[in-house]
Order: structure tokens, then C-alpha cells, then sequence
């Protein structure tokens, strides 16, 4: 599946031939009439800025991208993520004491719930940033992400509203899983789509780095509060400032993005209509969508029980410490974002293809063994697995960014991503750790969640 994609020039070069084939070139006749649609054109250089230095500019412009994209992201996966980090507090405030699988199951079906909507969500944000521009996407995105993050902070406890607490955690989860779903294909597109051809995997790859920051940011966050109050204050009130920040880093990120440039120029593509007219854009963008949901099985799975999975199970399997978990966890975060843009770069120099499967290769054979130390109960054990599982999965993503972009044509391209990529981390995703927290109470074998991994590995 990812040998289609191998190599970054070819396979851009592709997406951006097949819409010159349609007709969306500057050359192709006159049309009968004006069209307003922007669309881009790898083989173009934008003019940013009307400088003679052309060049420092759009260095300059491609640095802000960069940054923006980073800040912006980190912002919005801090207010999806910080719920998870929160974890030990939030089970206990929001859902009633029986047994740890309960509460468990609980705990990651709220979860879940944020990802029933991002396909919506993938749809909306993506038909707004093709039609009208990928700035005004991710900055509607960050803003209706951040109103219920904050909501989150001000919500009744189990003891105090019942069943209504969890029942509006559930709906607020959901809004942040609509907004999420237009935020990272947005942000993926936007980078790739500015990234100079021999460099698109290491700038697309930024999209999963910038990720990475936001989930370390919550770890650093959470890991502050619970060392800086007791268990009571933290029960009592310390856990409702995490969210309640969320407004704040709002602001910020849209102030930055609104300075950006949008990297389209303005065409008369009559003739791509003409063109295209036989096939809809479903038809289009179709076998890009199922490219996206395959390939991107083993990221869906691997994220969500590497870096959300573990820190929970770490302190409920492994029987580590609340602050030991969270301890070796933030470390490997660390790890995870410095090792995405090798992934990216690796791709640039050596091919998509291999720098995909060779880690999807070493997964299948590796997962069991590297779960089974999280059995010695050691912090330095737990440390090494989690780090191995790291490694694998960030030179992995590294290469996704660029691949998936050259799957679609310009037009289509961030609804035919966003679908593609949040249908594969709605079904797989979101519910990773409700099938690990199965395998953990049906076989009793506390390493029996690398399956999924291995399974995952092998459809990839």
C-alpha cells in the first residue's frame, strides 16, 4: 500500500499532475467564464511578500508556518489530551467507585466519545478549508476547541450532580472531537503544501511533532499540579486549572495563525470542472480514503496505546507509582518528538515506502516482548519498553504527513484527508484502550494489549 507513495517528489508530483490532467492549469485556454477557487500548485512559487530578497522572504514566511503550526497544534491537542493526564483524578471525581475495569472502561468510553464526531468534524473543517483558505480552518478549529476544554474546568463532580456529571463530560468530549477533526489534516496539508519538494516529509512531519508538544505540555502540566498539591487540594479544586488554561492558550494561537498567508494562488479553472465533471469528488478522493484508513491502522492503534494507554495502565498493571508513571512517561515524550522529524527526514532520503513498513515490520516482532517488561514492575523496565514502542512509532508517523497529502488532488484534498484520517482514528483510535482494557480482563495477561499492536503491524 505505501509503495504507491514512495518517494517525496514522485508522489506530490502526482497529486499535482493529476489536477493539470483536469485542466487546472494557467495554460490550458481561456475560459467561458471566471472562477474565484483557490487552488495550489506545488510547481508554483507563491509570492508571499513583493520583496527583492524573494527568497529571505519566503524563508521567513515558511519559518512562521512552521512555528504557527507547532504553537497552534500543541494548543489544541493540550485541550484534548490533558483529560487523559488527568486520569486518576478524573475517575475518581466522575464515576462511581466499583473495580479498576470499571472505572477503566469508564473512563476511556468518555474518551471514545470525542472521537464519534471527528469524521464530522474532518467533513465541516475540510470542505471550509478547501473552499475558502486552510487559515480560516484552523483558526475556527483552535477557537471551538478551546470553549469546551474550559467548560470542562467548570463542570459538577459524581458526588455532587450523579450521573448528569459524566453525561456532560461525555458531550463536552464530543464538541472537542468535532474540533479536532479539522485541526491536524488542516495543519498536515498546510505544511507539505509549503515545504520546498526535497524537504516535504521533514516539514510535514512537524504536523505529528507539534502533537507531541501538546501531549508533553499536558504530561508537564498535570505532572506539576499533582507534585505541587496534596491529593486533597488536587481532588478539591487543583484539577479544574489544566482546562480552565485552555482560554488563554486560545488566544495565543489565534493570534499568531491570523498573520499567516495562505500558500494557493488564484486560478480560472473553468476547465478543471469540465474536466473532473464525469467523476465526483467522492469518486475523486475514494481510493485516497481507503489508502489513508489502512496505512494509517497502525498509527491509529499505536498512538493511542502507547502514548494515552500506558500512563494509566502504568500505575494499574505495572504498579507504579502515580508520580513514577507519569514520570517515565513525560521522559519518552520527550523521545517521541525528537525522533518524528528523523522519521520525516529518513523519508525525504530514502523513500516513503521503507521508511513505513520497515518500522511496521519491527513492531510485529517486537510488541510482545517489549510489553512483557511492563511484568518485572520496574520503573527502568517500563522506561526501556516504552521507549523501544517509541522509537518504532515516531519513525513510523514521521513519513505520514507527506505520503498522505500526495494522495489527493489540490481541490479535495484537506475533506478527502480529514476523512480519511479521522475515520481511521475513530474506528481504531478512540477505541484502543477500551480493547486493550478487554484483553486485559479476558486473558488475565498483563501484555496481552500488544496483540493489537501486532495485528496493526501486520495490516499495515
Amino acid at each position: 500500500m505505501a509503495g504507491d507513495t514512495d518517494g517525496a517528489t514522485d508522489g506530490l508530483q502526482g497529486a499535482a499532475k493529476d489536477g493539470s490532467q483536469n485542466g487546472a492549469t494557467p495554460n490550458s485556454g481561456k475560459p467561458k467564464h471566471q472562477s474565484t477557487r483557490k487552488q495550489v500548485k506545488f510547481s508554483d512559487k507563491v509570492e508571499y511578500f513583493p520583496s527583492d530578497s524573494r527568497e529571505d522572504d519566503e524563508d521567513l514566511h515558511l519559518r512562521r508556518v512552521i512555528a504557527s503550526s507547532i504553537v497552534g497544534n500543541t494548543l489544541e491537542w493540550y485541550d484534548f489530551l490533558i483529560y487523559t493526564f488527568l486520569g486518576g483524578v478524573i475517575t475518581k471525581l466522575f464515576f462511581p467507585h466499583e473495580n479498576v475495569y470499571a472505572q477503566m472502561i469508564a473512563f476511556y468510553g468518555v474518551f471514545a466519545a470525542g472521537f464519534a464526531t471527528r469524521p464530522l468534524g474532518a467533513l465541516v473543517f475540510g470542505i471550509i478549508s478547501d473552499r475558502y483558505s486552510r487559515k480560516t480552518a484552523l483558526m475556527l478549529s483552535i477557537v471551538i476547541m478551546s470553549i469546551p476544554t474550559a467548560l470542562v474546568g467548570c463542570l459538577p463532580t459524581y458526588q455532587t450532580a450523579g450521573l448528569a456529571a459524566p453525561l456532560l463530560l461525555v458531550l463536552i468530549r464530543v464538541l472537542q472531537g468535532f474540533a479536532v477533526g479539522g485541526e491536524f489534516t488542516a495543519t498536515m496539508v498546510f505544511l507539505v503544501e509549503h515545504a520546498p519538494p526535497h524537504a516535504r516529509g521533514l516539514h510535514g512531519s512537524w504536523a505529528f511533532a507539534s502533537v507531541m508538544v501538546g501531549v508533553i505540555v499536558g504530561s508537564l502540566v498535570a505532572m506539576a499540579f499533582t507534585l505541587a498539591l496534596s491529593e486533597a487540594a488536587m481532588l478539591a479544586w487543583g484539577w479544574r486549572v489544566p482546562f480552565l488554561l485552555s482560554i488563554l492558550g486560545s488566544g495565543v494561537g489565534v493570534y499568531i495563525r491570523r498573520h499567516l498567508r495562505d500558500p494557493v494562488s488564484e486560478e480560472e479553472d473553468d476547465h478543471h470542472h469540465h474536466g473532473s465533471g464525469r467523476r465526483g469528488p467522492l469518486r475523486r478522493v475514494a481510493g485516497g480514503i481507503l489508502m489513508v484508513v489502512l496505512i494509517d491502522f497502525m498509527n491509529a492503534l499505536g498512538f493511542y496505546l502507547v502514548v494515552i494507554f500506558l500512563p494509566l495502565y502504568m500505575q494499574n498493571f505495572a504498579h507504579l507509582s502515580h508520580r513514577a508513571a507519569l514520570s517515565v512517561h513525560t521522559a519518552n515524550m520527550f523521545l517521541y518528538l525528537a525522533v518524528i522529524p528523523l522519521g520525516g527526514w529518513l523519508s525525504d532520503k530514502y523513500g516513503r515506502t521503507r521508511v513505513i513498513l520497515l518500522p511496521a515490520v519491527a513492531m510485529a516482532v517486537v510488541a510482545y516482548p517489549l510489553w512483557c517488561l511492563f511484568k518485572t514492575g520496574s520503573a527502568g523496565a517500563a522506561w526501556f519498553a516504552q521507549a523501544a514502542l517509541v522509537c518504532l512509532m515516531a519513525t513510523f508517523t514521521g513519513a505520514l504527513p507527506a505520503t498522505f497529502v500526495a494522495l489527493f488532488p489540490s481541490e479535495y484534498r484537506c475533506t478527502g484527508l480529514s476523512i480519511g484520517h479521522n475515520l481511521s482514528m475513530a474506528a481504531f483510535g478512540g477505541t484502543a484502550p477500551i480493547m486493550a482494557t478487554g484483553l486485559l480482563r479476558g486473558t488475565g495477561d498483563i501484555a496481552s494489549p500488544a496483540a493489537l499492536l501486532i495485528i496493526a503491524a501486520a495490516m499495515t
